[in-house]
């Protein structure tokens, strides 16, 4: 039986741009690279959400200074132009609702000599971190460089920067974006929450701004609220209090195919605001294609999500794979199309998870002998498959079981993977480059074993040496 979904309250499919793929490569004819990444944008999306800048920005601020690495982008400015404000303006002659995405927190490359992304309040006051006795020591981890919005430096420096965006620009809304990168109390779990009201009343006097121009106000979130109480971003308490007009929940800089978002959204009781759900350009080691872009959807409107936000496929469709950003978009906007076979599957994994995001599963390491339990999950919109197969990422010799019947392995006589990639090079690290097919492990399926939920997955060691599992895969069709 196919599920019934929830109606949506809101139906949007969100475009989320980190802006940096534009502004970083303006050529002389700004007007024309702008057209051209405004005609690039699939007609599905509702909301274009495009990112400001980071420590520094992309428009000719007076209040905070613009990164100096995007050349082409500081001599308009000086001819008296504004890149940012036309493709603002471009977008919304498009007919998209234009929205500008804000990173809270934004701490790449916190220690280049240029300072392309220091901001100017952590210049001044280099106390105001949320890491300061790690840095002290000598640890490098970009997530010791966030600002401390307990800091009383802090949320002024932000403040006057919102008050310019919003003079100067018309929008739709405004995304106080809290997972890029999520980082923004000092202290331990415990500590961080107990200082949440800092970023409460950051959102509150945010959402007075808005509210004086007419703007909606979106927040994007850790994927639960676990993960939100590590952050100490307090959702619910934002939500019941009228402070935002819609929630994005997101894990960091990998992709969920599945998020607890009923927990969520029963917490916020009713009436609550939409909740939509974030996909990111890379579910683990693998970057997506349109299998696995519509299976991460399927996944998130059975797990409640009133739409889809896709982070930063504006840069892989530029940069990496244009089919992705330009074709897989096409029925994701609604769960009843999203769900169009064939679909791409995979377990999480724990590569670049935070202490806020959901658990990772892989990679996992098996002793000779050994067996191991994993949950494969798949929606119920994703079933009945006439055709499933599975893919394990290893170089041992590895048994499968699904659901408490053996299955067959194959070789695939080319390629190792069940459908076509974008993988780097082979001289990027292990992982990033595509796997060689004496690496890979292939499964047939019986379509018919495969269940709505969970279903158990059990790998065997059958070889002589430990088994290292780096991916499983699942397609059906």
């Amino acid at each position: 039986m196919k599920p019934t979904f929830r109606p949506l309250v809101e139906p949007r499919l969100l475009l989320d741009d980190d802006g940096h793929n534009v502004f970083s490569t303006l050529s002389e004819d700004y007007r024309k690279d702008i057209e051209e990444a405004v005609a690039e944008c699939p007609p599905k999306v509702t909301t274009y959400l495009l990112c400001c800048g980071a420590g520094k920005f992309y428009y000719p601020t007076k209040v905070a200074a613009v990164d100096p690495r995007c050349k082409q982008l500081v001599a308009e400015h000086a001819r008296g132009n504004d890149p940012f404000g036309y493709f603002l303006q471009r977008l919304k002659a498009a007919g998209k609702e234009t929205c500008v995405s804000f990173r809270m927190n934004d701490v790449h490359n916190p220690e280049d000599a240029d300072e392309w992304n220091l901001p100017l309040v952590r210049k001044q006051h280099p106390d105001c971190i949320v890491g300061r006795a790690a840095v002290e020591r000598g640890d490098p981890d970009w997530f010791n460089f966030g600002l401390d919005y307990s800091h009383p430096a802090v949320p002024p420096h932000f403040l006057k920067i919102f008050a310019e965006l919003l003079e100067n620009y018309p929008m739709d809304g405004l995304q106080l974006d809290w997972m890029r990168f999520p980082c923004h109390l000092s202290g331990t779990p415990e500590e961080v929450w107990a200082k949440r009201e800092h970023l409460t009343n950051f959102v509150a006097t945010i959402r007075e701004m808005t509210n004086a121009r007419g703007v909606k106000l979106f927040v994007r979130v850790p994927s639960s609220l676990a993960g939100c109480r590590v952050l100490g971003t307090d959702v619910v308490a934002w939500v019941l209090g009228g402070l935002v007009d819609a929630v994005t929940m997101a894990p960091f800089l990998t992709s969920d195919f599945f998020m607890p978002i009923q927990e969520m959204r029963a917490a916020m009781g009713h009436p609550a605001v939409p909740i939509y759900a974030t996909i990111e350009c890379q579910h683990g080691f693998q970057y997506h294609n349109a299998e696995s872009v519509r299976a991460v959807a399927t996944g998130l409107y059975e797990s409640g999500a009133d739409g889809i936000s896709m982070f930063n496929f504006p840069t892989q469709g530029r940069h990496f794979n244009q089919d992705v950003y330009a074709s897989a978009v096409e029925g994701i906007e609604h769960p009843a199309t999203a769900c169009r076979k064939p679909l791409l599957f995979s377990v999480a994994h724990r590569r670049v998870r935070k202490e806020m995001d959901l658990p990772g599963i892989l990679p996992v390491t098996l002793e000779i002998g050994e067996a191991k339990t994993i949950a494969l999950r798949v929606p119920a919109a994703a079933l009945p498959a006439w055709r499933a197969r599975l893919l394990v990422q290893t170089s041992g010799n590895c048994g499968v079981a699904l659901n408490g019947v053996e299955v067959e392995a194959f070789q695939r006589p080319r390629a190792p993977e069940l459908f076509l990639e974008y993988t780097f090079d082979a001289t990027q690290p292990a992982g990033l480059a595509r796997p060689t097919r004496e690496e890979s492990r292939s499964f047939r399926l019986p379509a018919d074993l495969l269940q709505a939920g969970d279903n158990q997955l059990v790998l065997r060691n059958a070889g002589d040496t430990f088994l290292h599992v780096l991916r499983i895969n699942l397609g059906l069709w």
